[in-house]
């Protein structure tokens, strides 16, 4: 990280600091294990949640990059935080230009660069602060730089947490401290050491987020605001778009859509232009073409914008803010206060989707069952006010139903909750879409060694073992039984015993699976041996060699030593 000498902090100052700048949640964190047999341009690897305190040895080993890297759950039990991050995971993504921008719009946030050679960018604050303002904000500084887009991609992604519940955690910066990849970039876009950016942490850290939030409709009247200018008229959107790209929109990030999306605006704004003398001689059409001429790098042809933009003149055009070039810059909360703007309810369709639902979680059995939180209201039996309270309720769900919108809100319905406005009128490629980047997103719960196929499996030929004869002398394997050879503590079974047993308990899985499931499990052995039957006369009998059940006690075991004894114990049963 650059080859300056450098000087650090004392390890125990360093880990202190580290904690403090970092802490979060105090009862779960994750971890990240880095798949080194895999060569790809993203990072690949098993992350984990465990439900306990992150210890300080964690933090240090993380700074010095022994065993895995530390994540941390940003969100508190009381719905509070000490820092928010966009995750921007985009290939050929100009980071030094988004440093430099961040830099000229005095934004108080810190680049860094992720484990993925992207970037995740930090709004840190002195101390804890409402999570729900940290969201607004970090939504406002997204917009601001092109990156609303990424809103599902802001930390903390719930602004509250359910009882068992723990939200989304982020890999942590400074993996190995001191050679590591994973580290905050100073103005010139170089490598920060760690006290480089504990420093820079004092300068951008937050006493409280008072000033971005005076823009924010929550305290702001709710009276429109009259303009003066052109300027001052135009969308946020339109002016994020500009200004992020100095004042001139390229080509290459949607000029016939802005345009289309510009049309709507000019039909509106030509009313509020009317008071304004540079321009009360403009109709919408004339705004739009000062709009081309003036705000976009090459502006679009008259003759084109006829023929494109204007070729429906009585078509009611509507705001293209869910077309991905808009998005990006979107600011729905100042919009809905816009003269031209968007209504609230068509704000909520833009962010309500994602920020209606809560949490998917992984519960990591075979096959894996899936969880997606949300808030249920509750009417209880002593209430007659029908007011009852909201509870986090955590919703069942299978795989596929991510992936299908009607079974998705049939199962969300049937807990309780029905989705909001938004996610009904998604279109279902637009659904799948949102989904699977949530599942991108999702935390994960270990499943218990009760709850793993290994388990199951052992405990089904156990239970196979108890249920027949297992003899200590191999002959009896002609006759239905198992042996069990007390020299070397394995045991052996013929297959078709076990296939009859397993149809017996109506258990209709294949031959090929169960011979899978031997090999893989219980590391057994295919024997092809032979056994001399009651005449003495060899014959073939292959067999299956358990070296994962060794001991007597793994399950019961009869002892039985000749045919005799098997049969009487036949006749006995019959």
């Amino acid at each position: 990280m650059g080859g300056e000498a450098r000087v650090d902090p004392p390890i125990k100052i360093m880990v202190d600091e580290f904690i403090k700048i970092f802490e979060g949640l105090d009862r779960a964190y994750g971890q990240f294990k880095r798949n080194e047999s895999r060569v790809s341009a993203k990072v690949e690897g098993k992350p984990w949640v465990e439900h306990k305190s992150p210890q300080r040895n964690l933090w240090e080993n993380h700074l010095m990059g022994i065993g895995v890297s530390l994540g941390i759950f940003p969100l508190t039990d009381d719905s509070t935080c000490k820092w928010g991050a966009i995750d921007i995971d985009v290939d050929g993504m100009d980071y030094e230009k988004l440093l430099k921008k961040i830099r000229e719009l005095k934004l108080p946030l810190i680049m860094f660069r992720s484990k993925s050679g992207r970037a995740h960018v930090y709004l840190f604050m002195k101390n804890f602060t409402s999570a729900e303002e940290v969201r607004l904000v970090m939504k406002k500084f997204a917009s601001k730089l092109g990156l609303a887009d990424k809103l599902d991609r802001i930390y903390p992604m719930q602004t509250e947490l359910g009882e068992k519940e723990t939200g989304s955690w982020l890999n942590l910066p400074y993996f190995n401290h001191e050679e590591g990849s994973r580290y905050a970039y100073k103005d010139d876009f170089d490598a920060a050491t760690i006290e480089e950016f504990f420093e820079m942490h004092k300068q951008y850290a937050q006493e409280n987020l008072d000033d971005y939030l005076l823009e924010e409709i929550i305290k702001l009247p709710t009276k429109k605001v009259k303009y003066t200018s052109l300027e001052e008229l135009l969308l946020p959107c339109q002016k994020n778009a500009s200004k992020l790209n100095n004042n001139k929109i390229p080509t290459d990030i949607g000029r016939n859509d802005f345009l289309l999306h510009s049309f709507t605006w000019a039909k509106k704004a030509e009313t509020h232009t009317k008071k304004i003398e540079e321009y009360k001689h403009l109709d919408a059409k004339g705004l739009l073409k000062h709009y081309n001429k003036n705000y976009l790098k090459e502006p679009l042809p008259e003759t084109e914008i006829e023929k494109t933009i204007f070729k429906s003149e009585d078509k009611e055009y509507k705001y293209l803010c869910t077309r991905p070039q808009i998005k990006k810059y979107c600011d729905p909360s100042a919009c809905t206060r816009h003269l031209c703007g968007i209504t609230p309810d068509q704000a909520l369709e833009l962010v309500g989707a994602e920020e209606a639902l809560g949490q998917i979680t992984q519960y990591c059995s075979t096959p894996p069952i899936f969880y997606e939180s949300v808030d249920v209201k509750t009417i209880h039996h002593a209430s007659t006010d029908g007011k009852g309270t909201h509870e986090r309720v955590r919703v069942e769900m299978k795989g596929s139903d991510f992936l299908n919108k009607e079974k998705y809100i049939t199962r969300l319905a049937d807990a309780g909750y029905f989705p909001h406005d938004s996610i009904l009128k998604m279109k279902p490629h637009d659904f799948i879409k949102m989904n699977i980047g949530r599942l991108d997103r999702m935390s994960y719960e270990k499943a218990e060694e009760e709850a793993t196929p290994e388990y199951e499996f052992k405990t089904l030929i156990r239970d196979f073992l108890n249920r027949c004869t297992v003899s200590v002398d191999r002959a009896n394997l002609l006759d239905g039984a198992c042996y069990y050879n007390e020299e070397t503590k394995e045991v052996e079974i013929r297959i078709h015993r076990l296939m009859d047993y397993l149809k017996a308990i109506r258990d209709f899985r294949s031959l090929k699976k169960v011979c899978f499931d031997l090999k893989k499990m219980l590391n057994a052995k295919k024997v092809p041996g032979t056994v001399n039957d009651k005449l003495g006369k060899k014959t073939s009998c292959p067999t299956w060699r358990l070296e994962g059940l060794k001991n007597k006690e793994d399950f019961r075991i009869t002892t039985t030593a000749n045919h005799k004894q098997i049969e009487d114990k036949k006749d006995e049963e019959n």
